[in-house]
């Protein structure tokens, strides 16, 4: 008999491999565990403030150790004549045994790879990103699973960086794990920090 085990935070060691966990918690669990790969690209979206970087790589820091790096940036600024900008950008994010989550099983660990295409929108009253991600990345450490993804993602500037508390987004196209394929074309609660269901046997 399975149940779903929510997050634990206690402090874990990261190991690359070996885990058996699996992600749960059908779309819900599955958004959750992409948002905790998609905050690696606030990197890209933090390029964009001025003064506007359009040259060499980005490093995002996971929170539970090991890194994820954005590379291969073309970037498009586009004014409108307003206010405001949009700055259009794609980038490749390279996850290298990055500690992206926390769950009640352990730490997991991103391996893999997204192509990401991202537009920040800036204007007076602050910024969002809209954002696709194309890719698969191995989900190890305390787990044995993976995220593949074909999804576009809404969502604010300062939710994607956010440590803490619930972040709203939108998600439309599918994200894949080993539960099965799920296709939103909807908006997600999910809690910042890196914090996705288990499911856990008895």
């Amino acid at each position: 008999m399975k149940r779903i085990a929510l997050i634990a935070l206690s402090t874990l060691g990261l190991v690359a491999c070996g885990g058996t966990a699996k992600i749960a918690g059908g779309k819900d669990g599955a958004a959750q565990a992409f948002f905790a790969a998609s905050s690696a690209a606030s990197a890209g979206a933090n390029r964009s403030a001025a003064p506007l970087d359009v040259t060499g790589s980005a490093t995002w820091k996971c929170p539970e150790g090991g890194e994820a790096s954005l590379q291969g940036f073309s970037v498009n600024v586009n004014t409108g004549g307003g206010t405001g900008a949009t700055v259009n950008q794609s980038f490749t994010i390279k996850y290298t045994n990055c500690g992206a989550a926390k769950s009640a099983a352990g730490v997991a660990v991103y391996n893999g790879s997204f192509t990401v295409t991202q537009s920040v929108i800036a204007n007076a009253g602050g910024a969002s990103v809209d954002q696709t991600f194309k890719g698969r990345i191995e989900v190890q450490g305390a787990f044995n699973d993976f995220i593949d993804a074909d999804v576009k993602q809404s969502v604010s500037v300062t939710g994607l960086s956010s440590s803490s508390g619930m972040v709203a987004m939108k998600l439309v196209g599918t994200i894949t794990t080993s539960e099965g394929t799920n296709t939103f074309n909807e908006d997600v609660n999910v809690s910042a920090g890196g914090q996705i269901a288990v499911a856990a046997s008895k």
